[in-house]
């Protein structure tokens, strides 16, 4: 009985995690990432991070309780000082890996693949939740035998955004270099969202291990903040999305009542379900692409002013050509109605 309880919890656990994921990823309403990239970066979270920190981990903290001869003390300084930096740099190296292959990638087919709060926040995420659930289950082999499920529940329950909560301060640093013009802040940015990640993350082993359920109020204050930040970068690419597209009704690549849905989700929603509702199908999925590239255009051109803007200005002309393309095939027209 006892073990198929541990393999149902598990099991929960697991589901748990990817309806966190899918949760996270929907709310990016107006640049959902590729599951082709988002997939990777969890995979990441679940194997290679763990192994890292295990293995730094381990060996720090044996050699604490070496020098300490006090094995609380040692697990204390472990969990302070030494689990946070390790951990969150080996989530760390997934998003910048994610970003140098997102960035090769768009190069080539236009796009924006990692850029912005938003992205930064569901590749954050998406490590975060990876790293939580191999952690949650590896404490949950250890502690069976002694507490049952308790630690294993308690953790999922109230811990299950932690790891993303971290790890996303990383990948909003790392988001916002395509959105910087500064040489210096490309590279502090990163630089100060590792810097957060870890000091959060200390500051949430800190108060676990001496105030216990206080670390799970943290928690909570520290996502009803990502609420406001999430909604504050949501109205900035809403205005990105208006302000950069009102020329383009001018030039002909989108018309007027595209415009007029384009920097609203809920409009472009109800948008889509008329079609479905009317059975237009195949005017449904051309649409979905076609905007989605305006939308696309839209940030390629705010980051166009940036210092690689040569590069940003092929990729607008891609984008042009593409919507063009999908709306009136390879002949190309321009957008009147």
């Amino acid at each position: 009985m006892a073990g198929n309880l541990s393999v149902a919890l598990i099991g929960i656990g697991v589901l748990q995690t990817i309806l966190y994921l899918l949760f996270v990823r929907t709310i990016d309403l107006y640049e959902r990432e590729d599951f082709r990239y988002v997939i990777p970066v969890f995979v990441w979270g679940f194997t290679v991070a763990v192994v890292i920190s295990l293995i730094f981990n381990t060996v720090i903290g044996a050699a604490l309780s070496a020098l300490t001869a006090d094995p609380g003390a040692a697990s204390f300084l472990t969990a302070v000082f030494v689990a946070p930096p390790v951990e969150e740099t080996a989530k760390g190296l997934a998003l910048l890996i994610a970003f140098g292959v997102a960035s090769a990638v768009s190069l080539s087919r236009g796009g924006t693949e990692f850029s912005g709060v938003m992205d930064g926040i569901v590749y954050g995420s998406a490590v975060g939740f990876g790293f939580s659930i191999a952690e949650d289950i590896l404490y949950y082999a250890q502690t069976y035998q002694q507490v049952g499920d308790q630690v294993f529940l308690v953790r999922r329950i109230f811990g299950g955004f932690a790891h993303a909560a971290f790890t996303s301060l990383t990948g909003i640093g790392i988001g916002l270099i395509p959105w910087v013009r500064s040489y210096t802040l490309k590279l502090l940015l990163p630089l100060l969202g590792l810097a957060g990640a870890i000091l959060l993350h200390a500051l949430f082993n800190f108060s676990a291990s001496l105030f216990g359920p206080v670390a799970y109020l943290i928690e909570g204050l520290v996502l009803l903040l990502y609420a406001v930040v999430i909604v504050s970068w949501l109205a900035v690419e809403r205005r990105t999305i208006r302000g950069e597209l009102r020329e383009e009704v001018d030039h002909g690549t989108i018309s007027r009542s595209e415009y007029a849905i384009l920097p609203t989700y809920f409009a472009r929603s109800f948008h889509y379900l008329g079609l479905l509702l009317t059975g237009r199908l195949t005017e449904w999925r051309r649409s979905r692409r076609m905007h989605q590239a305006a939308v696309d255009l839209a940030f390629t051109k705010r980051l166009a002013r940036e210092p690689f803007a040569p590069t940003q200005i092929q990729k607008e002309q891609y984008l042009r050509q593409r919507i063009k393309e999908l709306r009136f095939g390879r002949t190309g027209q321009s957008a009147s109605y």
